[in-house]
């Protein structure tokens, strides 16, 4: 136990240390902020887990916008993250993804060594499953129809998957100590039932599947025991206690939660028509001749090390059943939920459990024909740990040698010196679009921001209109500006305006299943794209005709007696239209950053400055 323990903490320490080795002695007059945006996905929660960390449920980082309802934090994905910022501030970044890896490696090893494998077999499964997404990076795999979503398994992006899928291993981990005719104990059905709550605060696709695989393994385990029924109640009602005490905080966020924000990160509701639709599209990708091969290689593999009862029934068992629970959860959770979200996350997570229990089956299945040579099997495996080792070390290598070259990251730190050496107060009032460096701005404590892109805000759908037609005229651009601004734009194999995409995110989501306000206002060209886009793709936007001629009145009459008055103003010079923008040039002093950036500053913070004269055409 003692030597698992060791191997378990040297393995953590050099995959955790060969990344920030990385990155940490490279681009030393780059500041640690602008480092942990640019190395680190998925960067839209950080201000999520900044406002957490502040205990502010409802951040518009506008001093006279208070009043709003709450933003329904995905509280338990983001807790441990926010608890590390506020102990260690961007520190906690770091800090936090060693327990991450450390948490990783001990509940694989666990569920590992429950099936009988040895210690060399289980160093080599864990260590494969951790470098898998590199592997698939370094080598390009994502090229291959299905194995991108393969890294959806497992891998260190904030807060989906690093922290919700430990939740679903430890889940796991719980059911393969359980030994056949064995009732569950208190301390497990109390430990489920808080492991519920938190997968509906973070990730709920993950209950869904593993509501059904408790279900299913629950009866397997208990089958033969002569349980009377009053303890499958006591059970169930030790679950359902714990669940609900831990669903208490989300509860209380939807309650409060600004509507217009969960439909801004794509909640929709199912109606009986939507529920057929995506039904159908699930049951056609399930009965496709790949899935079918699957699934009679994998029953083939199950039965066969069934049979041969080297390895523990009880955890051969749980891992299939995990997989039928895979495909059955979405199917169940689409039948009889009222709303849903972002609904490809079910079938990558079909897809990744599937990738994992295909390969742990046959991984058993090739030690169990090699058995008699397991010497020389260990020997071939220990070379094989040490190719991962190097993978994983050189995947980090590369990916920062690339990161060396970020034109936008070097730009960033010279733009955040300049707005240092300016001496900007935290409570200024600051104009900027660029949503990397509203993160940026936000971590280094600035709380005043005339704009913030849709995820990272309370306000309602209608105070982000008038704020940004507020800025419009600010910076005095036309009716033309705004009509491009919210133009539909076809980008590659999708319609998607960038601008309006982070603005109002999935609010103007259009596929097959959905579209805003249900409507058919669009374009012959429009109609076809959504006609042609799955029902899982959320991330096609288009905005109906209707709604854009509604903009663009409201953009023509509007009126306010409150004009914004930002002390500095930055600008992305590539994207944000500056040839047609005018500031009062006797209020600002101009200069250029960089080919990236540039910035309008208030005079006051430097009376002595002269108006700079930039040629925008190069």
């Amino acid at each position: 136990m003692k030597n698992d323990t060791k191997t378990i903490y040297t393995l953590t320490t050099f995959l955790f240390l060969t990344k920030w080795f990385f990155v940490l002695n490279s681009n030393f007059e780059i500041d640690l902020i602008t480092k942990i945006i640019f190395h680190l996905d998925d960067r839209q929660y950080f201000t999520l887990i900044y406002n957490l960390a502040n205990l502010n449920f409802n951040p518009t980082y506008n001093p006279e916008l208070t009043d709003t309802k709450y933003i329904p934090l995905p509280i338990y994905s983001i807790l441990f993250h926010s608890l590390f910022f506020k102990l260690f501030n961007i520190y906690g970044f770091i800090i936090i993804e060693f327990f991450i890896i450390l948490s990783f490696c001990f509940i694989f090893f666990k569920i590992f060594a429950s099936l009988g494998l040895g210690k060399i077999e289980n160093i080599f499964l864990v260590l494969f499953i951790f470098c898998l997404p590199n592997i698939i990076d370094y080598f390009h795999l994502f090229k291959i129809p299905y194995v991108s979503s393969i890294k959806d398994l497992y891998n260190l992006r904030i807060p989906r998957p690093a922290i919700t899928n430990l939740y679903l291993f430890l889940f796991f981990y719980i059911l393969v100590t359980k030994n056949k005719k064995v009732k569950f104990k208190y301390l497990d059905l109390t430990l489920i039932g808080i492991i519920f709550g938190l997968m509906w605060g973070s990730y709920y696709y993950n209950l869904a599947i593993s509501g059904i695989t408790f279900l299913i393994y629950y009866f397997y385990i208990i089958h033969g025991s002569n349980q009377k029924i009053v303890n499958y109640l006591r059970d169930a009602s030790i679950i359902f206690v714990f669940f609900i005490i831990f669903s208490i905080p989300v509860i209380l966020f939807l309650i409060n939660s600004e509507p217009d924000y969960l439909v801004r990160v794509g909640l929709i509701g199912l109606t009986f028509l939507k529920k057929k639709i995506l039904l159908n599209h699930l049951i056609d990708k399930i009965f496709t001749l790949e899935f079918i091969l699957i699934f009679i290689c994998i029953t083939s593999l199950y039965i066969f090390l069934k049979y041969k009862s080297i390895f523990r029934l009880e955890s051969l068992s749980l891992l299939f059943i995990i997989f039928l629970s895979s495909f059955i959860g979405p199917i169940i959770f689409i039948v009889i939920s009222p709303t849903i979200s972002e609904i490809y996350h079910f079938s990558n997570m079909i897809i990744a459990l599937t990738f994992l229990i295909f390969v742990i089956f046959l991984y058993l299945t090739l030690l169990t024909i090699l058995k008699k040579n397991i010497k020389i099997v260990q020997h071939i495996l220990k070379t094989f740990i040490v190719f991962l080792l190097l993978i994983h070390a050189l995947h980090y290598f590369t990916l920062n040698k690339n990161n060396l070259l970020d034109v936008k990251k070097i730009h960033t730190k010279e733009l955040m010196n300049t707005i240092k050496k300016l001496n900007i107060n935290k409570e200024a009032s600051i104009l900027v679009f660029d949503d990397d460096i509203q993160i940026n701005l936000i971590l280094n404590g600035y709380k005043n921001l005339n704009f913030v892109t849709g995820v990272h805000s309370s306000l309602s759908d209608a105070q982000l209109e008038s704020q940004i037609i507020n800025i419009f005229r600010f910076l005095q651009l036309n009716k033309n500006d705004f009509m491009n601004f919210i133009k539909n734009k076809k980008e590659g194999w999708r319609y998607y305006n960038d601008k309006i995409g982070k603005t109002f995110y999935m609010k103007y989501q259009a596929n097959k299943l959905i579209t805003y306000n249900g409507s058919f206002d669009f374009s012959e060209d429009e109609m076809k794209a959504i006609s042609k886009s799955s029902p899982l793709n959320s991330q096609q936007v288009i905005i109906p005709a209707f709604e854009t001629k509604r903009l663009i009145e409201k953009f023509i009459n509007f009126k306010t007696s409150k004009m914004i008055k930002p002390e500095l103003v930055i600008l992305t010079l590539k994207f944000d239209n500056v040839k047609n923008i005018t500031i009062d040039e006797k209020l600002y002093c101009i200069k250029k950053i960089n080919n990236t950036f540039m910035i309008y500053f208030s005079k006051s913070l430097d009376p002595t400055c002269s108006l700079q004269l930039i040629d925008f055409t190069k």
